[in-house]
C-alpha cells in the first residue's frame, strides 16, 4: 500500500474509498487502542495513558468524525456514529481521571507546589493513578492546558462531553489551575525540567503559551451546547490570558531558561493553540525553529539534548556536569515536529510547501505488515557513525527509534492527512478561531466617565465643558474593586468550589465593564484607585500617569464586545491641578497619545458598553463618598498596613515646628538621643505622616513611611510582573546581594526590603516605590528593557541619588522628588534620555555608571563571550574567573541560564564604570579573535585593560590623583569610538599581548 495523502478522483467512491483508508488507518493505529472500559488511549500497549498523548489521540479521531459527518452516507453512518461517540468517551474518560483528582486542583490552587498538580499519566484500564506524587514529574500544565482547549474545541463543534453542573464547576475550577501557568515553572513537555534532566522546573514557552490559548478558547463558553443557561457558562477573568501571552512574549522566540531554541514551541505557534499574537515574533520564531533545530528527519528537540542518543547512558536520569556537549550535532531528530509544521503550512494555505513537508514525512514512514505507514517517534545516530556525524552534521544515515508507532505523531499524521487531500478544513478543527489570532484587530475606543464628589468639582467639569454627573445622585451604581473581586469569587461559584480557589487580583479589564444583576447596573472604579492612601497616590499626575497607561493597554487589549469604560471621580484635590486640566482638555479632543477616547456620559458610556452577567449579588452598602463597598468592610477602605504594629508609650513627645519639615528635623534628633523612639511614638511618627501628606512634603512622608514600615497593597504583585519578564530583581551590594529570580510570597519580599533597609531606613520605601515605577514601565513599555537581565536595585537608586545631588550616597535630594519626578526620572534613565542641567550630553563617565548600575549589555555580547569561552579554559578578572568548564560544555550561547552564569560572574565588580569598561574589552576581543594567532589558557583581562590604559596615559594628560580602580577619570570619560576612543587603545594592546 502507499500513503494515500491525495485525492484519487473527484466521484464520490472514490472519495468514499480515500476516506475509508484514513479510518482503516486511524483503527489500526488509535482506536483499537482505546480501552473498551475507560476509554483512554495509552501510548503503546500495555502501558500507562499520559494527557497529552491521549489527547492529541482524541484530535485525530475526532478529525475523522468530522470528516464522516460532511460525507455522509448511508454506507459511512455507522462509521459516523462510532467515531462520535470515541471522542467523547475519550474525552470523559480524561475528564473522571482529572475529576477524580478534584482535591489536588484546591491544594494546587493555594500551593503552586508541584506535589500538588495533576497526575501526568494515569493506569489504562483503571483510570486510577499510575504513579505517586512524588514519583514522576506530573505538573506538566501545557498537557492540563491542552485538555481545556481541546474541550473546548469539541464542544463549540457540536459535540457536548461535559454533562453535569458539578462537572462545569469543575473545569471552572480547572481554569485557575492553569492561568497559574504564567507564573509556575513546571517539567514540561519532556517531563524533566531542564535539560540537564536534574528535575530542575522551568518557565516554558509551550505551558504558557498553550494556557493562554486554553483561557481565550473556553471563556464565556457554554460547556452544555445549545441546551445549555447561564449556569453552564465557564467564566474567566480577562486579564489571565493577558498575563500569560504577556509572559509568552517575554520568553519566546526561546523555550525556557536552559533551552534557548525548543520544537514543542510549534505546537503553541500554529495548531492546536496559535497562541503568538504577534507576526514578527511568529516568524522568528519559525525561522529560528528551522535554522537552528530541522534536520534531514524532522526536527531535534532542543541543542545538545542527548535522549535516546547512542551515548546516552540510560541507568540514570540525569546528565552529569559537563556531559551535554557529549551529544553535540548527534541529537536525535523527531519526525513529528515536521507534521506540526505540514499542518500549520495547510493552515496558512501555502500548498506547494505543505505538498514538500508532506513527501519528507512520507519518506521518514515505516510500513507495517498490511502496508500502513506509521510515524515513529525519532531517528538517531548509529553508535559506529557517532563520530563521522560529529565532525560532518548531518552527513550519516540515521535509524528509526523509539515507539512505532508514535500515538502522539500518529495522531497529528492523520489530521494533516485528511487535510491534506481536504476532508477537513481548518474551520472544522478549529471552530473557535484560533487560527486567527495573529490577524490585527482593530483598536477599541475608550470611553471614560466622570463623577463629581461635590458640587465645585461639578462645578470645575461645567467649566471644562464636559459631561460629569453627581456620584450621590447617580442612578447607576459605582462599585470599588474589593466588591469587582467579589463579583468574580461568585462566579461560576456551587457547592464544591470555595472562595479559596477563586481568584483574589482585580485587573483593569475586569474594572473596564459593567456588571448587571436583574436590573441593577453597576460600574467600577479603576484598580488602582484601591491604593489611594499609599504615599505615592498622593501626587496627583501619578493617578493620571496610571490612567494613561490604562487608555493604551485597555485599547489595544480588549477582549469583550462593546467598550472598555474607566470611571473617575473628580476630587476638590485634583480640581486645583493644572496637570487635571491638561489632562482632560487632551482627552476632549477625541484621541489621546495614538489611543482613541471618548468623553461622555455614564448613561450615554452604558449603551455601549460591555455587561457582564452577575450569578448572585453580595451585601453591599453605601459608604459616605457614594461608593458601594461590601457590607463586612469598614467604611474606609483598608488600602495600606504597616508592617509595624507600634503603640505610645503614654508619654508626649514635642515635635515643634510649624511645618511638616521642621518636626521633622525635631524628630530626627528624638531618635538620635533616644534609639526606640519610634517604638515608643509610633502614633506621633503616623501623626507627622498625615500632616506631611497634607502638606505634600515628599522627604518627609517617605521617611516617616519607612520608619512606619508602611506597605503598599500590590508590591507583591509588582514583583511578581517583573520577574516572570524572565528578569531578577537583587538587593543590597557587594558580598550582601541578594537576588530574586522566582516571585516571592508578600512575608519572603518584606523580609527582603527589612533585611536590607537596616543601615539606610528609607530604603523601605525607595525599594517599594522604585519597583512599583519599573513594573509601570516594564508594562507599558518592554523594549526599554531590552538587554536588562538582573535588575540592581541599590545600584539603580545610588545611580537616581548621584543623578539629582551628585552624590551616590546622599538621597536627600532624590526623596525630595515628587512621585511623578521620580517616575519619570526612572522612565528616562532607562530611555537614555537623562540630560545634565544645562541640557548637555552625558559624559561618557555617566553613560557607563547608567549601564553599568541597569546590567545593560550590548547585542551579541553573550555570543562573542561564548566564542572566547570555547577558546580558552576561562576568563579571569583581577582573580575572578569564569571557567569555561562546565559553562559551555552544558549551556548554548543563547540560553538565559548562560547570560544568568555571566551576569553573576560580571556582578562582582566592585563599580559599574569598570564593569562596563570590561565589556568593551570583551566586545573587542570577541570582534578580534579570528584575527589573534593564539589565546592563553587563561585570558586575563585586566591585563589588557590597564595596558590599554597604559598606552592612553602615554598620549594624554592625565591627572594622577583622580582614579578609580588604577584607571585615570580621563579613560572613562573618553567616548569607545574615534582615534582616540577606547576601543583604538584596546585593540592596540590585544595585538601587543596575542598578535
Amino acid at each position: 500500500a502507499v500513503v494515500s495523502t491525495q485525492s484519487t478522483g473527484s466521484s464520490e467512491s472514490s472519495i468514499e474509498e480515500n476516506l475509508l483508508y484514513w479510518y482503516s488507518l486511524a483503527k489500526k493505529t488509535i482506536i483499537e487502542a482505546q480501552h473498551p472500559v475507560t476509554g483512554l488511549i495509552s501510548a503503546h500497549p500495555g502501558s500507562d495513558t499520559w494527557v497529552r498523548d491521549c489527547t492529541y489521540a482524541i484530535h485525530s479521531i475526532w478529525a475523522l468524525s468530522l470528516a464522516f459527518e460532511k460525507q455522509l452516507s448511508d454506507s459511512n453512518r455507522s462509521i459516523h456514529h462510532e467515531l462520535k461517540y470515541r471522542t467523547l468517551k475519550g474525552m470523559r474518560g480524561l475528564f473522571r481521571c482529572l475529576f477524580n483528582q478534584k482535591d489536588k486542583v484546591d491544594k494546587f490552587n493555594g500551593s503552586q507546589s508541584y506535589l500538588d498538580s495533576l497526575h501526568a499519566k494515569y493506569d489504562t484500564s483503571t483510570g486510577k493513578t499510575a504513579v505517586g506524587d512524588d514519583q514522576w514529574g506530573h505538573l506538566q500544565l501545557d498537557a492540563t492546558s491542552l485538555f481545556v482547549l481541546t474541550l473546548a474545541q469539541i464542544t463549540s463543534s457540536g459535540y457536548v462531553i461535559v454533562q453535569t453542573l458539578q462537572e462545569v464547576d469543575f473545569i471552572q475550577r480547572l481554569v485557575l489551575y492553569i492561568h497559574y501557568a504564567y507564573r509556575t515553572p513546571d517539567f514540561g513537555v519532556y517531563e524533566r525540567g531542564d535539560k540537564n534532566n536534574r528535575g530542575i522546573r522551568e518557565l516554558s514557552a509551550c505551558s504558557v503559551g498553550m494556557a493562554k490559548a486554553a483561557l481565550v478558547a473556553i471563556r464565556n463558553l457554554n460547556l452544555f451546547g445549545a441546551q445549555g443557561g447561564p449556569k453552564s457558562v465557564i467564566y474567566v477573568p480577562p486579564d489571565m490570558s493577558r498575563q500569560c501571552n504577556r509572559v509568552l512574549e517575554a520568553i519566546l522566540p526561546r523555550g525556557s531558561k536552559s533551552k534557548e531554541i525548543d520544537s514543542s514551541v510549534w505546537s503553541i505557534l500554529s495548531y492546536p493553540a496559535f497562541a503568538v499574537e504577534k507576526d514578527e515574533l511568529l516568524t522568528q520564531c519559525k525561522e529560528n525553529l528551522k535554522d537552528s533545530l530541522e534536520g534531514q528527519y524532522g526536527y531535534k528537540r532542543f541543542l545538545l539534548d542527548g535522549y535516546k542518543t547512542p551515548l546516552e547512558d540510560t541507568s540514570r536520569l540525569h546528565y552529569n556536569l559537563g556531559e551535554l556537549r557529549n551529544f553535540e550535532n548527534i541529537e536525535c531528530e523527531w519526525p513529528i515536529y515536521l507534521i506540526y509544521e505540514w499542518i500549520d503550512e495547510l493552515f496558512s494555505k501555502n500548498i506547494e510547501t505543505a505538498c514538500k513537508i508532506k513527501q519528507k514525512v512520507e519518506s521518514l514512514m515505516v510500513f507495517d505488515e498490511d502496508g500502513y505507514p506509521l510515524v515513529p517517534e525519532l531517528y538517531f545516530v548509529p553508535l559506529d557513525k557517532v563520530e563521522e556525524e560529529k565532525a560532518n552534521s548531518g552527513s550519516q544515515v540515521r535509524l528509526c527509534g523509539g515507539k512505532i508507532p508514535f500515538i502522539w505523531a500518529q495522531s497529528l499524521f492523520i489530521v494533516a492527512g485528511l487535510m491534506h487531500n481536504d476532508f477537513i478544513s481548518a474551520s472544522d478543527i478549529d471552530p473557535l478561531n484560533r487560527r486567527l489570532s495573529a490577524n490585527k484587530k482593530p483598536a477599541s475606543i475608550v470611553q471614560i466617565v466622570l463623577l463629581s464628589s461635590n458640587e465645585r468639582c461639578q462645578e470645575f467639569a461645567e467649566e471644562h465643558q464636559i459631561p460629569c454627573s453627581s456620584i450621590i445622585n447617580n442612578q447607576v451604581s459605582v462599585i470599588n474593586t474589593n466588591v469587582v473581586a467579589q463579583f468574580w469569587r461568585d462566579i461560576g461559584l456551587t457547592s464544591l468550589a470555595t472562595n479559596n480557589s477563586r481568584p483574589q487580583r482585580v485587573s483593569s479589564l475586569q474594572t473596564s465593564v459593567a456588571y448587571q444583576f436583574e436590573n441593577k447596573i453597576f460600574v467600577a472604579l479603576p484598580e488602582y484607585s484601591l491604593m489611594s492612601s499609599y504615599y505615592n497616590n498622593l501626587d496627583n499626575e501619578i493617578f493620571i500617569q496610571k490612567t494613561i497607561a490604562r487608555l493604551s493597554y485597555l485599547s489595544s487589549q480588549w477582549c469583550f464586545s462593546g467598550r472598555p469604560l474607566i470611571v473617575i471621580i473628580l476630587t476638590p484635590e485634583m480640581c486645583f491641578e493644572k496637570a487635571t486640566s491638561r489632562f482632560l482638555d487632551t482627552l476632549k479632543s477625541g484621541s489621546f497619545q495614538g489611543v482613541q477616547v471618548k468623553l461622555c456620559s455614564i448613561q450615554t458610556a452604558l449603551t455601549t458598553s460591555f455587561k457582564q452577567q452577575l450569578k448572585c449579588l453580595p451585601p453591599l452598602t453605601k459608604n459616605q463618598n457614594g461608593v458601594y463597598i461590601l457590607s463586612h468592610q469598614s467604611g474606609k477602605l483598608k488600602c495600606m498596613y504597616n508592617l509595624m504594629d507600634g503603640s505610645s508609650d503614654g508619654t508626649e513627645a514635642q515635635l515643634i515646628g510649624e511645618n511638616a519639615s521642621d518636626r521633622w528635623d525635631c524628630l530626627t534628633k528624638h531618635m538620635r538621643d533616644e534609639p526606640n523612639f519610634v517604638e515608643n511614638r509610633f502614633q506621633e511618627v503616623e501623626n507627622l505622616y498625615n500632616l506631611a501628606s497634607q502638606e505634600k512634603c515628599w522627604h518627609v512622608i517617605r521617611h516617616c513611611s519607612a520608619l512606619l514600615c508602611k506597605v503598599h497593597p500590590s508590591i507583591s504583585e509588582s514583583v511578581l510582573h517583573i520577574l516572570v519578564t524572565q528578569r531578577q530583581i537583587s538587593f543590597g551590594e557587594g558580598g550582601n546581594e541578594e537576588t530574586i529570580s522566582h516571585p516571592p510570597s508578600t512575608a519572603e519580599f518584606l523580609d527582603y526590603i527589612q533585611r536590607h533597609s537596616k543601615e539606610k531606613a528609607i530604603l523601605f520605601a525607595i525599594y517599594q516605590e522604585v519597583l512599583l515605577y519599573l513594573c509601570e514601565i516594564i508594562q507599558k513599555n518592554p523594549a526599554l528593557f531590552k538587554g536588562i537581565l538582573r535588575i540592581r536595585l541599590d545600584l539603580l537608586i545610588r545611580l537616581i541619588a548621584k543623578e539629582t545631588s551628585g552624590d551616590a550616597d546622599s538621597f536627600d535630594q532624590m526623596c525630595m522628588l515628587r512621585p511623578i519626578e521620580f517616575y519619570q526620572f526612572i522612565s528616562k534613565l532607562l530611555s537614555g534620555g537623562i540630560t545634565t542641567s544645562e541640557d548637555e550630553e552625558l559624559t561618557w563617565e555617566t553613560i557607563r555608571y547608567i549601564d553599568g548600575s541597569l546590567n545593560r549589555l550590548p547585542k551579541n555580547f553573550h555570543h562573542s563571550l561564548y566564542s572566547l569561552l570555547n577558546l580558552t579554559s576561562g576568563i579571569d578578572i583581577n582573580g575572578n574567573v569564569i571557567h569555561s568548564f562546565p559553562l559551555t560544555n552544558e549551556m548554548t550561547a543563547g540560553e538565559p541560564q548562560f547570560a544568568i552564569s555571566i551576569s553573576n560572574w560580571l556582578d562582582k565588580l566592585p563599580n559599574p564604570q569598570l564593569r562596563q569598561l570590561y565589556v568593551e574589552v570583551i566586545m573587542i576581543l570577541g570582534s578580534l579573535q579570528k584575527m589573534i594567532k593564539r589565546f592563553p589558557e587563561l585570558i586575563e583581562l585586566h591585563t589588557v585593560l590597564y595596558q590599554a590604559h597604559d598606552l592612553f596615559v602615554q598620549e594624554c594628560v592625565v591627572d594622577p590623583t583622580d582614579h578609580l580602580c588604577g584607571i585615570s577619570r580621563e579613560f572613562y570619560l573618553t567616548p569607545p569610538t574615534g582615534q582616540y576612543g577606547t576601543l583604538s587603545y584596546l585593540t592596540q594592546a590585544i595585538a601587543n599581548l596575542y598578535c
